[in-house]
């Protein structure tokens, strides 16, 4: 005769297993690496799934768009029951949400949007207002003058964005003569050497000085401050976005005046619960939001300006960076 407590523990072990064989199965797809906040995201995105009882699957394609779609065909093959997508090319990931859709997948664009009308979600901040927020903080700072913008690639629809808030400032000083836009620059990647080699190029062929810098993100503002000639590091109002270390450092010194802080736990937490929501066959409750013609349910949080004079009260206070980072080498 199996003695009591034998058959007890073959019971509770039983129980659990059901748990463990349903767990949804989440297929998350980065970018890249190259922006530090990417690994916060993977990280608290991750965490939050296994929290609410899924399990995650990362694949990296490392800035390749052909090999994101190859990673996108291997979860599917996978059987991953949602796929959440930070696109490498908006426009190619296209594929990937043609792909998720024969195979009855739903699919997350995950702070960049997918120009498709098939994508389930979209989840991101409101990528026009950061723009508008870069150009009134340097309308602000110089309310005349020589103006240089540095946008991301067009395959990142954020990077279109960005810019549309900016010149939608902006226009009204252009108009009246108070400031003169000398350059536009749009980058073929969120590259901080390609941003410093054109600011580089801008310098050496034009007489008329920057007074302000409107970087996209914080890669690009780094790229352009290191090609700036040190009597004008600190003159030159420069904006950025995303609060990375080496910016916050920079802004610290004075020698980057602004970010934009877009929270990422607030972003990667609802991103998971969407997912796991999605994965159940559940609806996920968004608003139902244009893009480029395309509606899809959406949600777009709130950015945050951060300078020298409130990164304690927003980024620290947050947990996105400590004293102690920013003080190290």
């Amino acid at each position: 005769m199996i003695p009591f407590k034998f058959i007890f523990l073959f019971f509770v072990f039983w129980s659990g297993v059901p748990s463990l064989l349903n767990a949804q199965k989440v297929g998350l797809l980065m970018d890249s690496y190259i922006i530090d906040r990417w690994y916060i995201d993977e990280k608290l995105f991750t965490s939050k799934v296994k929290e609410l009882g899924g399990e995650c699957v990362v694949e990296v394609p490392h800035g390749d768009a052909d090999e994101q779609l190859r990673l996108a065909k291997k979860l599917i093959e996978d059987k991953v029951d949602v796929l959440v997508v930070v696109p490498v090319d908006g426009q190619k990931a296209v594929a990937i949400v043609e792909a998720a859709k024969q195979a009855g997948i739903p699919v997350i664009s995950y702070d960049r949007f997918i120009a498709s009308q098939d994508v389930s979600f979209y989840i991101s901040f409101d990528n026009e207002k950061v723009g508008k927020l870069q150009a009134q903080y340097a309308l602000r700072k110089m309310p005349s003058g020589n103006y240089i913008l540095i946008n991301g690639p067009v395959s990142d629809n954020n990077s279109i964005a960005f810019h549309n808030g900016q010149l939608s400032v902006l226009k009204p000083y252009v108009d009246s003569k108070k400031i003169r836009i000398v350059a536009d620059f749009v980058l073929h990647g969120w590259s901080e050497l390609e941003a410093m080699m054109k600011t580089d190029e801008y310098l050496t062929n034009n007489k008329a000085i920057p007074n302000v810098i409107i970087a996209a993100n914080d890669a690009v503002a780094t790229g352009a401050i290191q090609a700036l000639p040190e009597e004008l590091v600190s003159k030159v109002i420069v904006t950025g976005q995303d609060a990375d270390r080496t910016s916050l450092k920079n802004i610290i010194a004075g020698k980057q005046s602004m970010t934009i802080y877009k929270p990422i736990k607030p972003l990667a937490t609802k991103a998971a619960e969407i997912a796991i929501q999605l994965a159940k066959g559940e609806h996920a409750q968004g608003t139902k939001l244009k893009f480029n013609g395309i509606e899809v349910d959406a949600i777009l949080l709130e950015p945050i300006v951060v300078d020298k004079t409130n990164y304690k009260e927003t980024v620290v206070k947050d947990g996105h960076i400590s004293l102690a980072e920013l003080a190290g080498k």
